[in-house]
């Protein structure tokens, strides 16, 4: 009766033993695999919608001193957002040569060019037409000056 008590116990403590085992190194990395939500799934990438060149004319006392051209492509966040801006893109390029020639007409002629004022006020024009939600950012592609007549 003593032996088979004696077995019975091994027996007990080797199941119990067996059974924490499996939990540990199953149960255990099941339960937290399961408890970790799924990562959201990426955004999608950007889209880039190209503005046609713009020729801006820098005048001063009647003649030309200067032509800049322009190049510059539109950063959106989705499909949907680039189909808007392929819709308004007379009005965009409209109101960017618009703003570009006013903001030329207050800058000196001999200063540098301000990437970052060109890109602000090009930002803004897109988000007034297509919504600032959906603009991500304005690319510059060059820009370049050519002296005219004095």
């Amino acid at each position: 009766m003593k032996k088979i008590l004696i077995l019975l116990i091994v027996v007990i403590l080797l199941s119990g033993g067996g059974f924490g085992a499996y939990y540990w190194f199953v149960l255990k990395d099941q339960q937290e695999v399961a408890a970790e939500p799924e990562p959201p799934p990426p955004p999608p990438p950007p889209q880039l919608v190209p503005i046609e060149p713009m020729t801006i004319p820098v005048i001063r006392q009647g003649s030309v001193r200067k032509y800049v051209l322009l190049k510059l492509t539109l950063q959106l966040v989705d499909q949907d957002f680039k189909d808007k801006a392929i819709v308004a893109m007379p009005r965009i390029k409209d109101q960017a040569f618009r703003d570009l020639h006013a903001f030329f007409e207050a800058v000196p002629v001999d200063n540098p060019i301000s990437i970052t004022a060109i890109k602000r006020r090009m930002r803004k024009v897109a988000a007034k037409n297509i919504g600032s939600e959906g603009v991500i950012d304005v690319l510059v592609e060059g820009i370049y000056e050519k002296r005219g007549g004095t």
